[in-house]
């Protein structure tokens, strides 16, 4: 694990956080009240109390200890567990490097995970992190607390990544062994994936999606989709290192890798919602607040 140590790069951090934090500010109070909305919220109880049985009440509920104890009936008396558990993974792999805009990729996909992270503070939620490439390289396990979720934040926008490849099965994997409580987990990435990639990332998604809450926030760029006209060029495979040269002359040739293109994103995008994931696709041309918020105010209103 690598981390900038110079004054000039801890300047640049904690200019970051702040920024961050005054945006978290200016969130509409409705859109996270309670911070990142679950559609399994309310379905998580927590146990209070028990009362004697009245008539009507569900007999699953009997608290056969407490009957037996006392020679009549009891039952067991639930409250509504409101403190959430989120965790956010986040795809640092070298293809996130590119940016047509002020933000790369993966510069955006880090700055959203940290908006959400502080704005669950306000419900007093559990937050972690796991960042990965081609290995997990970042684990914050989930806690609550202020001062925790500001270090998770710090951890977050600080960390520079040995690996430069892509594993979401394995990162996916990771969240399913190591997170036990059941949780949302946001997925935040570019889903470029290698063909051999995607049966073990559904495996992964539908295992976890089983458990968990899982939603997929994927962060794109126009130069994802679009290939210019300069001749015969050679492309650097950012995670792989593979040269391949490539006649983007032709306007043929530019239509059939476009095409390519939008079949990898149909792939993608049947990917996560044949696992059970629900998607929110942004751009990095584009402002992501407003879609994220209406995005979890949704699926917070799915309940």
């Amino acid at each position: 694990m690598k981390r900038g140590g110079s004054d000039a790069a801890a300047r640049r951090l904690a200019e970051r956080v702040r920024r961050i934090t005054l945006g978290t500010r200016r969130l509409s109070s409705d859109a996270f009240h309670g911070g990142v909305q679950s559609r399994f919220r309310g379905r998580g109880m927590d146990f209070d109390e028990v009362r004697e049985y009245e008539p009507g009440d569900d007999i699953r509920a009997i608290d056969w200890s407490a009957t037996a104890r006392a020679g009549h009936t009891f039952v067991k008396k639930y409250r509504e567990e409101r403190q959430l558990t989120v965790v956010f993974v986040v795809d640092l792999s070298a293809s996130g490097n590119l940016g047509a805009a002020q933000a790369t990729k993966r510069e955006q996909s880090v700055e959203i995970a940290s908006v959400l992270a502080l704005a669950s503070i306000h419900g007093d939620h559990r937050v972690g992190v796991v960042a990965f490439t081609d290995e997990v390289e970042l684990f914050v396990p989930p806690a609550r607390g202020r001062s925790h979720t500001y270090r998770l934040v710090r951890e977050l926008l600080g960390f520079e990544p040995s690996g430069r490849g892509t594993n979401l099965a394995r990162a996916l994997r990771f969240v399913r062994e190591n997170v036990r409580r059941r949780a949302v987990v946001v997925v935040l990435s570019d889903f470029l994936l290698a063909g051999a990639d995607f049966e073990p990332a559904r495996r992964e998604l539908r295992a976890l999606a089983h458990r968990h809450d899982v939603a997929a926030i994927r962060v794109s760029d126009p130069l994802d989709r679009r290939v210019l006209p300069l001749g015969l060029v050679t492309f650097e495979d950012a995670e792989t290192g593979e040269l391949v040269e490539l006649d983007t002359g032709s306007a043929k040739r530019r239509a059939e890798l476009e095409s390519s293109v939008r079949e990898n994103e149909q792939r993608v995008r049947s990917l996560l919602t044949t696992s059970g994931v629900d998607l929110l696709e942004l751009d990095t041309l584009r402002p992501y607040l407003g879609p994220v918020v209406g995005f979890f105010r949704g699926r917070g209103g799915a309940a």
